[in-house]
Formats: structure tokens, sequence, C-alpha cells
């Protein structure tokens, strides 16, 4: 992918690859949020997706990380949508997310 990734490109990557991230990662749902979601983003960025899994597997979790890092060209940080349930940063994390 290029370094110049856009929120419109890792949309699309993610609409592309979701079956694969299904089968492969446990992926129910994937969604891009934080600075690329809200066009913020800079040279330093890193790429933060929230993402619900079938099972909350280490190595699906481990595995996908690797896998979009290697993909999108950029540091992930993956963030499981159950680990913020309760959070306070809830309600703007899921406001700002561009689900695929």
């Amino acid at each position: 992918m290029k370094k110049n990734l856009s929120r419109a490109d890792i949309i699309d990557f993610l609409r592309t690859d979701k079956a694969y991230l299904s089968k492969e990662f446990g992926v129910v749902n994937i969604g891009l949020f934080g600075s690329y979601a809200k066009g913020s983003q800079n040279a330093d960025s890193d790429v933060d997706i929230l993402v619900e899994l079938k099972e909350p597997r280490f190595e699906w979790l481990a595995g996908l990380s690797i896998y979009l890092e290697e993909k999108l060209g950029r540091r992930v940080e993956l963030i499981r949508k159950s680990s913020l349930l309760r959070s306070r940063f809830f309600e703007r994390v899921e406001k700002d997310a561009i689900y695929a």
C-alpha cells in the first residue's frame, strides 16, 4: 500500500479483504477510528482499528495486527470492541468509527 494512506484507502482495503479477515482471523466487524477516520493524520500517525472477533483468541489478534501492518505499511493499533464497552472512551471511538 502507498505511504500516503487516506481514510478511503484504508476503508477500501478493509472492505475488499473482509471475507479473508473473517476466515483467517475470526473478524466479525472491523472499522477505522482515530486520526485517519477524522482525516487529521500526519506522517507519524498509526492506524487505529476497532475490531470484533468471533472469539477473543490471542493468535487471531496478533496475526491480524501483523497482517494489517504488512498490508498498510503503517503501525496499527488494534482495539477489541469488547475491551472498550465499559470504557469512558467507547462513545467517542464509536462515534468516529467507520466500519468496513
